[in-house]
């Protein structure tokens, strides 16, 4: 069974083609999760009734409403609690899937080895336009990231450039979040950190099909990085940290030595000084484990 996580934070008018496209499936062994972050817009009322209305299918339907945001970490982590499936997926409510997303991932890691436990996949780019024929902007890997991405252990490709991979189109073995803990509640974004994290014990497999529209928006946890004094760069500098500690060799040293410039260079652009500083005292430790 797969487990479908969906977070939702005011994204009333996403959900309900989010949820219609898990409703719609060629696989039919899941179950959905709803987590409502304490949206401030009409989302729960929306949730309520589509649970309603689809309480009579086979599959397990339940909604969770927190009173107070929490933040995709902990809402995540609610959800990961009761969930029951083999595999699990973290559906962000503005994000939809192809009817045979399921069906496809399932086969790529039932026929895959013990130790292989993501499967990734491309995706369609997609912009708050509702309309179909007039929101769709791109090509994940192609258009937007350039290049196809590696697959197999690629902890010291993922460590130097998290954004290697389209977060939305990952397919989680149970067992690979349970190694983990879930999802770091200390953090304020989840992506990066469990790629870091998964990646040094577990295999990755690509498939090269478009199985997931992604939707960037003015609201998307990528833009928050442009803010100043922003949480994300704080999060960033304590992920790398923990990546400081899983690397093994000087090739991973010099790859996670490449995202702490990175992030030193835009805290210095973003004017958050303090963020800065913390990227550079740990730059300073890389070297001295590069040279």
């Amino acid at each position: 069974m797969v487990s479908i996580i969906c977070l939702c934070y005011n994204h009333a008018n996403f959900i309900e083609e989010a949820l219609n496209s898990v409703f719609n499936q060629s696989y039919k062994n899941w179950e959905l999760i709803i987590i409502n972050d304490a949206s401030t817009d009409n989302s729960q009322e929306i949730i309520d009734k589509i649970v309603k209305k689809n309480s009579s299918k086979n599959n397990t339907i339940q909604s969770i409403h927190l009173e107070k945001n929490q933040g995709n970490c902990a809402a995540f982590n609610e959800g990961f609690k009761i969930s029951k499936g083999k595999y699990i997926i973290d559906l962000a409510a503005d994000d939809k899937f192809e009817v045979d997303k399921l069906e496809k991932q399932v086969r790529v890691l039932e026929n895959a080895d013990s130790k292989t436990g993501i499967c990734f996949t491309n995706a369609t780019l997609i912009n708050e336009e509702v309309d179909e024929e007039n929101n769709k902007t791109g090509n994940y890997y192609f258009d937007w990231y350039k290049k196809k991405p590696k697959d197999g252990f690629i902890f010291k490709e993922l460590i130097r450039a998290g954004g290697m991979i389209c977060s939305p189109t990952m397919l989680i073995k149970r067992e690979v979040l349970q190694e983990l803990g879930g999802y770091d509640e200390s953090l304020s974004y989840e992506d990066y950190d469990f790629w870091v994290r998964s990646s040094r014990n577990w295999k990755y497999v690509f498939l090269d099909e478009n199985l997931t529209f992604y939707r960037k928006t003015n609201h998307s946890h990528s833009s928050t990085f442009k803010k100043k004094n922003n949480p994300h760069l704080y999060s960033t500098f304590k992920i790398c940290q923990k990546g400081f500690y899983l690397c093994k060799n000087k090739e991973e040293y010099k790859s996670l030595s490449i995202s702490v410039l990175y992030h030193f260079k835009e805290s210095l652009k973003y004017k958050n000084y303090k963020a800065a500083k913390k990227f550079f005292c740990l730059f300073g430790k890389l070297t001295l484990k590069i040279i």
